[in-house]
């Protein structure tokens, strides 16, 4: 958890307050063609912004109704975890 909160931090400037569950993992290759394993949190932060991005091209506020623009792999972890 210590390690989850702190790349949230890192990564977009977000503080984390509380992980509230786990949606799940896939495997990919990333943009250097190295294999990668996404882990998927759903978590509560402190405060919505700003978001700073160190290492993402963009963010987004979504809610259930109005599905972000992602990979089909975070889509369907997404889908389950309403569907949970």
């Amino acid at each position: 958890m210590d390690a989850l909160c702190r790349e949230v931090l890192e990564e977009t400037g977000l503080t984390v307050t509380q992980v509230t569950g786990y949606a799940g993992s896939f495997d990919y290759a990333s943009r250097s063609g190295r294999r990668t394993r996404q882990f998927t949190f759903a978590v509560t932060v402190g405060a919505t912004g700003p978001i700073t991005l160190t290492e993402h091209d963009d963010a987004a506020w979504a809610g259930p109704g109005d599905p972000p623009a992602v990979s089909d792999e975070t889509r369907a972890l997404l889908a389950g975890r309403r569907a949970g």
